[in-house]
């Protein structure tokens, strides 16, 4: 698949922004300049056919119906517009989360206390789903879930961790932006309420075309507060005085919408499902289980099991101490290696366009740990 995309040398940065097809310029501008320059205002047909194109794929990535897709800006809007379309419930004011969260989770989560809510952060494994039933009391209202850890490609129980949830009458949101487009993914195998997820990273979409799912019995519970007319029922029946919801997940939509970036994220859809995610998640876990077989216990971040590992190889060398980290930071930069650090250690991920000679280029730095 390679060849199919712009990928920089040895880039190990998709977990950032995935490569952008070669095919993609060309789709965008047929798809959604071609309508502009030929019709103007009369393009609105064939951008709002955009969305309708992008809520029936992405549905058929995840396995669910279109109807249940809802497009959306980003991960942060979509999560504020299903905590704020929820009702409250006697005595069930707690939102739980994890500290491994994404940060924007954290921030958008906390304005929920301006509602009632208060957060409660899960101590322990997280990656074992007892420990979260343990924290399922019944003051909890919601819990948010990330399926891959950003900062160590953890993959978490979520099928484990729903059916706990529902079990106590809470409400789940799932967090799909690091595993999406590399880690096949099957809703309905996790009962889950809501997904969010974006295109940005391994589905190589690039940003502004993210998307919320939610299931059939949260639609009809749901009200959003921040809506627009593309939230409404009929958005051109232009009755200033009457709002009534769409009967799909449109409702969370909003207002005016932006084609282009769902437009750009159709054309990579098209060149993902080419080769399928199932053969890119084969490919990279093979790619990662060489590399992590070459790794001590004391370097090693990520999960061993691919079972247990999302797209991105994780390493600490010589724990958090700055000499050791400088050193490597040096090797990789002299290798033209392209990366990014966070606190628990260095970021490598990898797609079915990661060459092989890549991947070589970055075992050999590894193996001078």
């Amino acid at each position: 698949m390679h060849k199919h995309y712009h990928v920089p040398k040895t880039y190990f940065l998709t977990h950032s922004v995935g490569c952008l097809p070669k095919q993609t310029s060309d789709d965008v501008a047929k798809d959604f300049f071609g309508p502009w320059q030929a019709s103007g205002g009369n393009a609105w047909p064939d951008w709002l056919g955009i969305l309708t194109r992008f809520r029936v794929s992405m549905g058929e990535i995840l396995g669910v119906s279109g109807n249940t897709i809802c497009p959306q800006t980003n991960v942060s809007s979509a999560l504020t517009k299903i905590i704020h379309s929820l009702p409250m419930r006697k005595g069930r004011d707690v939102i739980l989360l994890s500290e491994q969260d994404f940060p924007t989770i954290g921030f958008a989560l906390k304005q929920a206390e301006r509602a009632g809510y208060k957060l409660k952060f899960i101590t322990g494994n997280i990656t074992d789903a007892q420990v979260w039933a343990d924290a399922m009391d019944n003051t909890v209202a919601v819990a948010h879930i990330t399926h891959a850890l950003s900062n160590t490609s953890h993959l978490l129980p979520v099928a484990d961790i729903c059916k706990a949830a529902k079990a106590a009458d809470i409400i789940t949101i799932v967090d799909i932006a690091q595993s999406v487009g590399i880690v096949p993914i099957h809703i309905p195998d996790w009962q889950a309420d809501f997904v969010i997820g974006t295109s940005v990273k391994f589905m190589c979409g690039g940003p502004g075309a993210c998307f919320m799912y939610a299931s059939d019995e949260m639609i009809e519970l749901s009200h959003p507060i921040d809506v627009g007319w593309f939230s409404h029922e009929n958005p051109f029946e232009m009755d200033i005085r009457d709002f009534r919801y769409a009967d799909d997940a449109m409702r969370f939509f909003g207002g005016t919408p932006s084609p282009a970036p769902f437009a750009a994220a159709l054309s990579a859809h098209t060149l993902l499902n080419k080769s399928g995610i199932e053969a890119a998640h084969i490919y990279v876990q093979s790619v990662l289980n060489d590399l992590v077989s070459e790794l001590e216990d004391g370097v090693l971040v990520s999960p061993r099991n691919a079972a247990q590992r999302g797209g991105t190889l994780v390493v600490a060398p010589g724990g958090v101490a700055p000499k050791h980290r400088t050193q490597f930071t040096e090797s990789l930069n002299a290798a033209n290696i392209l990366f990014d650090e966070r606190e628990e250690g260095f970021r490598f991920s990898f797609h079915h366009y990661t060459p092989k000679e890549d991947v070589k280029t970055l075992s050999d730095v590894l193996n001078r740990l």
